[in-house]
C-alpha cells in the first residue's frame, strides 16, 4: 500500500468510531484505543487497513471499484475479527473471497452462491459508471446512489461473512470518492432504524439522507 496523505487527527477520531460502531453492529467488540493507535501508525492490515486502504483510493481518485479491491477489504476486515471479542474465526476459503456457500439475512435466503460473480458484475459496473460522473451531480443525487449501491450489496450478501462491515466501508469511500462528508452508521439505532431499511430501497434511501444531515449539523 502507498503511503496515504496523513490523516488529521479528527479524521483519525471519525475513522476510529466507524470502525467501532460497523464492529458493534456485528456484535464484534472493538478497543477504541488500539484502533486510534493503529490509524496514526498507518496500519495496512485489519479493518484499520481496509479504510486506509479506501482513504487511500478515495485521495487518489484514480482506480474505481474492482472485485480485487472488495475482496482485499472484506479479507482485511475478517482475517483479525476472531482476535477480538464476539469475532469468530473463519475459514480461509471465507475470506477474501466471494461466497460459495449459502447464507441468509435476516430470515432471508441471500441469492444462491452460483449468482454471485454475475450480480456483483453488476454491482460493480453500475458503481463504476457512477464514479464517471458523480461529480456533476448534486450532493443529494449522490447520496441517494450510495444508498441504492449499499442496499444492493446487501441483498446480494457476496461473502460469507463480513458483508455489512465491507459494505459500510465501501460507503465510506463512495462518500469519500464524491465528496460528501461520511456519517457513521451506529449500533444503538441499528434495530430500530438501519436493519428495516433493508425492506427498500427508499427507507434506505431516506435513512441516509437524515444521517447525513445529523453529521452535517454535528
Amino acid at each position: 500500500m502507498r503511503r496515504i496523505t496523513p490523516l488529521d487527527t479528527k479524521s483519525i477520531q471519525f475513522l476510529t468510531k466507524f470502525i467501532v460502531e460497523s464492529d458493534a453492529i456485528e456484535g464484534i467488540q472493538a478497543d477504541s484505543e488500539p484502533i486510534n493507535a493503529q490509524l496514526e501508525l498507518g496500519m495496512q492490515y485489519g479493518h484499520v487497513g481496509a479504510l486506509l486502504l479506501l482513504e487511500q483510493q478515495s485521495q487518489e481518485k484514480k482506480e474505481t471499484v474492482t472485485k480485487d479491491l472488495i475482496c482485499q477489504v472484506q479479507g482485511f476486515i475478517t482475517d483479525e475479527q476472531h482476535t477480538k471479542p464476539g469475532g469468530s474465526w473463519l475459514k480461509p476459503e471465507y475470506i477474501g473471497h466471494y461466497r460459495k456457500v449459502a447464507v441468509s439475512i435476516g430470515g432471508r435466503l441471500a441469492p444462491d452462491p452460483g449468482h454471485v460473480s454475475r450480480l456483483m458484475l453488476g454491482w460493480i459496473d453500475k458503481v463504476t459508471a457512477w464514479q464517471r460522473d458523480c461529480h456533476s451531480r448534486t450532493q443529494i443525487q449522490n447520496l441517494r446512489e450510495i444508498a441504492r449501491y449499499h442496499f444492493y450489496y446487501e441483498y446480494i450478501h457476496p461473502f460469507a461473512d463480513g458483508n455489512g462491515r465491507s459494505g459500510r466501508a465501501l460507503v465510506y469511500y463512495m462518500m469519500r470518492y464524491c465528496g460528501i462528508q461520511p456519517f457513521l452508521f451506529t449500533s444503538t439505532d441499528r434495530y430500530e432504524t438501519y436493519y428495516r431499511c433493508f425492506e427498500n430501497q427508499e427507507a434506505m434511501c431516506k435513512y441516509f439522507e437524515a444521517k447525513s444531515q445529523a453529521s452535517f449539523a454535528d
